[in-house]
């Protein structure tokens, strides 16, 4: 039995500027499709196990147990997808980026169905087994070189992000990889709030999705890459949420924030494809 081959045509999905948010709500329904088949074809290979043998005898006793372990797991992740449907609407595409303009904060419904299910999935991986994810302690300023924290200046929702300010936030984003932004994800808590004083090294990445003062944003140079990474993911993702930028046309638009946030998303949506 092969689940990687019943869920191959679903896998690899890969956001664009196009892309609505909807459309990654629709992805995650159908990867939820998929696992609800997996599970549906397990149960027939223990059937047929039972049929072939006595359905007491031990290969029979173990194929059920093994099936009915893995069908548990694969209906409560199937769960967690389902919640992420309605993650964002038709009406914006991911990583939108206002025009000089401030970004908006997410809907904070959507942004805890969204913690919630991510968490969760990852819970139910470990459990299973899978590897804890790789925590990313990486800097928005590297050692003694460039200081990218202006970067996170993207997650304002009070000012127009600068012309330099895309360019730091795709440099912060080059630093960490897909998994580093999801468990920075899920190591937030769902009540972290916007922030009303300076980012600091324990800032999470709930509490950059929400925004607040630009300068409180990159208000410190130990502020953790993947934690602004995974704010701007979330904020690329999910319902009301915009990104600052400068002037349309100008360097640091909307067309470069936008960029980042895309790539930020399909960096998580890589690391979720992996552990499930």
């Amino acid at each position: 039995y092969s689940f990687l081959e019943l869920v191959s045509d679903t896998l690899g999905f890969t956001a664009k500027s196009t892309t609505k948010k909807s459309d990654v709500g629709d992805y995650f329904t159908a990867l939820g499709k998929k696992l609800g088949e997996a599970s549906a074809e397990l149960e027939e290979v223990a059937k047929k196990s039972e049929v072939e043998g006595a359905k007491d005898g031990p290969i029979a006793v173990a194929i059920r147990a093994a099936v009915d372990t893995a069908k548990t797991t694969l209906n409560t992740l199937k769960t967690h997808l389902e919640f992420l449907k309605v993650i964002g609407d038709a009406n914006q595409k991911v990583g939108e980026a206002a025009s000089n303009a401030a970004g908006t904060a997410v809907d904070d419904i959507e942004l805890k169905k969204a913690f919630n299910s991510l968490k969760g999935i990852v819970d139910t991986a470990t459990t299973e087994g899978v590897a804890k994810l790789k925590v990313g302690n990486t800097a928005v300023k590297v050692g003694n070189g460039t200081d990218n924290k202006d970067g996170a200046k993207i997650l304002g929702t009070d000012l127009a992000a600068t012309a330099g300010d895309a360019g730091k936030a795709a440099a912060i984003l080059s630093t960490v990889s897909g998994e580093e932004v999801l468990a920075s994800i899920v190591a937030s808590k769902e009540s972290d709030a916007a922030l009303s004083a300076n980012a600091t090294s324990d800032t999470s990445a709930i509490s950059f999705a929400k925004g607040g003062n630009a300068a409180h944003l990159a208000g410190a140079d130990a502020t953790k890459a993947a934690a602004v990474v995974g704010g701007i993911a979330l904020r690329s993702l999910v319902k009301d949420g915009k990104l600052a930028a400068a002037a349309a046309d100008a360097q640091g638009g909307q067309g470069e924030v936008q960029a980042v946030g895309v790539a930020a998303v399909n960096k998580l949506l890589v690391a979720v494809e992996d552990i499930i």
